[in-house]
């Protein structure tokens, strides 16, 4: 059934352009959040006395009826179907009276954000879940000794505990910026109607409460127009999947031959149709891809956005299903990101024995010239890179104290004690006198997994709460509509 031509419109679309414009492929994701607008809104009718208790009980019951799996193809869009089926099961007198006060413009931008803020809330339990996934391995790595690296070259020695938990703290951000997107998510544009808002008197505030938002996106040309709250998402998911391609990287150059730093699980990894030896880190693989799939999205919605005049434009649904892409994807990769971790096994001595072989512990030593014979820094810092070019292809851990100690001294007229070189040319030594705030030091990693592990605690039950109110404001709108 047609129903909103005949009037201005004469026949039908041709059926390729009812499929070209049509939104009913995608708006599956929001055929509940739909129903439950007019729920709503019929609640709203009601208590305004546009329509009678009565009426509002049979539209009530109707839409409770209402059960969508897929939508037909030559329907316009969600709206049109269940409105449709409003008058097919009421006629048009009673079904027809769904639409009195509102418009399809507002009510999809409502709709939207309702399946939104349940995709933000489920990525933020998947951010978690990965949380605990490195914050488990951190703990289990405490007294691991590996290099950190810059430019893929050995830098100082760290632990690996201290590596696990930088990827703590940047999804930690990621779930800040996803919360604090949620905030602007959770606002009603309900009531707005077209543009113009309604003359009817329909109480914007209450209904936005009876759909579980937090207030009004208060102008209604506003609130209609802008997809803001789209776009802020998809940019703050295309940003955390930068940081999921970081740490698949890394995950994919460990596993190689060549560093040998972990194992990762067979059920995350392929072999070859020809070479028998073969383990591949596809999972890591399509992690890595899967933030230039998000980065797509990100630039397909700027794009279509770019330049739409005020207030409702069809350009608009096309950016709709990017938004759930990206919200797909993003929650798959972080859950199967957290089961990797969890079930990949770390080399630790194979981690060791590479901070010993690379000279990452140069700037400790120059350090230790520094502390003990006075030189200024970049003095130190000369000798020590001179000393490294001397002793290659050993490394400065490896070649005999008594050697470096006698190189300092040629260079800088000045002897330091071997002692005090093996201390310097110690990587776990190195590690535990970088002891400031969020250093690697083992004093230092314990606190920070104590403070990670009351942090998570305190991030489920803030995502937790959040879920549990849309449940209860959900339960609040049946309730009072069963009670009409």
């Amino acid at each position: 059934m047609k129903i909103t031509r005949g009037g201005r419109l004469s026949g039908d679309l041709a059926p390729e352009v009812a499929d070209f414009t049509s939104s009913s492929k995608h708006d599956i994701y929001i055929a509940d959040e739909v129903v439950e607008i007019n729920l709503a809104h019929t609640l709203c009718l009601v208590q305004a006395g546009i329509i009678g208790r009565e009426e509002g009980r049979l539209l009530a019951s109707a839409l409770k009826e209402i059960k969508i799996s897929e939508i037909p193809p030559d329907m316009e869009d969600i709206h049109m179907v269940i409105e449709s089926e409003l008058i097919r099961k009421l006629g048009e007198e009673l079904g027809g009276k769904i639409h009195t006060g509102k418009s399809r413009n507002d009510q999809v931008t409502t709709a939207l954000r309702m399946r939104l803020r349940k995709f933000i809330i489920d990525i933020c339990m998947s951010l978690i879940e990965l949380q605990q996934a490195l914050l488990r391995k951190s703990e289990a790595h405490t007294k691991a000794v590996m290099p950190g690296y810059t430019h893929l070259q050995h830098a100082q020695p760290i632990s690996l505990s201290h590596y696990l938990l930088a990827y703590f703290d940047m999804f930690d951000r990621h779930l800040a910026r996803l919360l604090s997107c949620y905030k602007r998510v959770n606002l009603s544009p309900m009531g707005a109607a077209a543009l113009a808002g309604t003359g009817f008197p329909i109480d914007r505030l209450k209904l936005a409460e009876y759909l579980g938002f937090e207030g009004l996106i208060e102008n209604t040309l506003d609130a209609v127009s802008t997809r803001d709250f789209s776009l802020e998402t998809v940019s703050a998911l295309t940003i955390m999947m930068v940081d999921v391609s970081r740490i698949a990287e890394e995950i994919i150059i460990w596993a190689s031959n060549e560093f040998g730093y972990l194992n990762l699980p067979d059920d995350h990894s392929s072999t070859s149709s020809i070479m028998p030896q073969k383990k591949n880190p596809v999972t890591a693989e399509v992690l890595r891809a899967k933030c230039g799939d998000i980065l797509g999205d990100l630039v397909s919605m700027v794009t279509i956005m770019k330049s739409l005049p005020l207030a409702y434009n069809l350009d608009m649904q096309e950016l709709t299903p990017h938004l759930w892409n990206a919200c797909e994807v993003s929650k798959k990769s972080l859950k199967i990101l957290a089961d990797l971790i969890a079930k990949m096994q770390f080399n630790e001595e194979r981690m060791k024995s590479s901070a010993v072989k690379g000279s990452s512990v140069a700037t400790e030593l120059a350090d230790m010239l520094v502390r003990h014979l006075g030189l200024p820094f970049r003095t130190a810092h000369r000798v020590v890179g001179e000393i490294t070019k001397e002793l290659y292809p050993s490394s400065l851990s490896e070649a005999p104290p008594e050697k470096v100690a006698d190189l300092i001294s040629k260079k800088t007229g000045k002897k330091l004690e071997i002692q005090l070189v093996l201390s310097a040319t110690d990587p776990a030594f190195n590690i535990n006198i970088r002891s400031t705030i969020g250093g690697p030091a083992s004093k230092e990693i314990e606190r920070m997994i104590s403070a990670r592990r009351e942090l998570l605690k305190k991030n489920q039950s803030c995502v937790e709460a959040l879920s549990n109110r849309l449940s209860e404001k959900s339960a609040l709108l049946r309730s009072l509509i069963d009670s009409l």
